[in-house]
């Protein structure tokens, strides 16, 4: 199967691209003095942050902004798929069936990590899963091409500024060759897919060799269970699993508003999430779960509903580990193909 043939078709079959207004028109390059001018701004910022002089010129020479990259970032594909759809094609038979295989081939590994971290192994292949088929797909573009060109770009500057700052330290501190900085349009790096102020965070050298997140699968499960268990305010739970999908009560439409947060704080699809309750309150709404049978009756579970495709779509109740997940890549659907790619892998 053609992975990457497969995430083609999807595009082109389900997404359909909004212009937003003016965001999306191809981008009125800088001429190379005002190119030259801002460069030589970022070379003193990051000069002032303790990057060696050296690091920032060679680092930084010759590199030129992409008219591909800006297009790529402000005119991402507004989705019309719905979630059906999209696990249709995330949770495929060939991801399931190399996930299976991954748990098998490095099961002591994972066995290890997953109890140092305190985390379950399969949320930890399902991320490597989604993230690059496994190791497989880890980008072509040129990071330091991409993360400069971005942050040059108003749309995302102080965002990509970091990224920009935080790659030179990589290099500086000489925790990755600039050789190895190479990945997605987005500045997402090796198997795990990680921004660079996230690898300085949560990269983790579990063999001994420095953050190896291209070539090590140990310090790839590693970065990957250290970074969803390292939020503070969420702690990752090993006793419980991500949630588990429902049957809603008929009188839903009626209740879904008094379900709601009240001025929620967080991304997107945190927002999105209901209020919390335990499983047994769930139960006393008439929440049943996907087979019609009862919720376990216990307070010491909570959970919040989750409908990514509204009302009429499927429902899920989740647990305080699904929010980890999100951290990850703040999506519902993606959150739900990692919690779901998970079952399946162990299945």
């Amino acid at each position: 199967m053609n992975y990457l043939a497969n995430i083609s078709f999807l595009f082109f079959v389900f997404f359909s691209i909004n212009l937003y207004s003016s965001e999306c028109q191809k981008p009125k390059m800088p001429t190379d003095q005002e190119w030259e001018k801002w460069l030589e701004q970022i070379k003193i910022e990051a000069y002032e942050m303790n990057i060696t002089k050296k690091t920032i010129e060679s680092e930084l020479l010759n590199i030129t902004p992409q008219s591909k990259i800006i297009m790529r970032d402000r005119c991402q594909p507004e989705s019309t798929i719905t979630l059906k759809e999209y696990l249709y094609y995330r949770i495929d038979k060939a991801r399931i069936i190399a996930g299976k295989r991954m748990m098998k081939k490095y099961n002591n590994e994972l066995d290890v990590i997953g109890k140092y971290f305190g985390i379950q192994p399969r949320f930890i292949v399902a991320v490597l899963g989604m993230e690059s088929f496994y190791g497989k797909n880890q980008g072509k573009i040129k990071t330091m091409e991409a993360i400069t060109t971005l942050a040059f770009d108003r749309r995302r500057s102080d965002f990509y500024k970091k990224q920009l700052f935080a790659a030179l330290k990589m290099i500086d501190q000489g925790l990755v060759s600039s050789e190895k900085l190479i990945g997605s349009w987005g500045g997402a790096i090796g198997m795990t897919q990680m921004i660079p102020t996230t690898f300085i965070e949560s990269g983790y050298d579990w063999d001994g060799g420095g953050v190896d997140i291209w070539n090590s699968y140990a310090d790839a499960f590693a970065s990957i269970a250290n970074y969803l268990t390292s939020i503070d305010k969420n702690p990752w739970s090993s006793n419980i699993s991500w949630g588990q999908e429902v049957k809603a009560p008929k009188n839903l439409v009626n209740i879904y508003d008094s379900l709601k947060q009240i001025k929620p704080k967080g991304c997107g699809a945190v927002k999105a999430q209901s209020i919390e309750k335990d499983l047994s309150e769930w139960q006393n709404l008439g929440f049943k779960d996907i087979n019609g049978d009862d919720l376990a009756n216990t307070k010491d579970i909570k959970a919040r509903l989750v409908v990514p495709d509204g009302l009429n779509g499927r429902i899920f109740l989740v647990y305080s580990n699904y929010k980890n997940i999100l951290y990850y890549n703040c999506s519902s659907y993606y959150a739900i193909s990692i919690a779901m790619l998970s079952d399946e892998i162990i299945n």
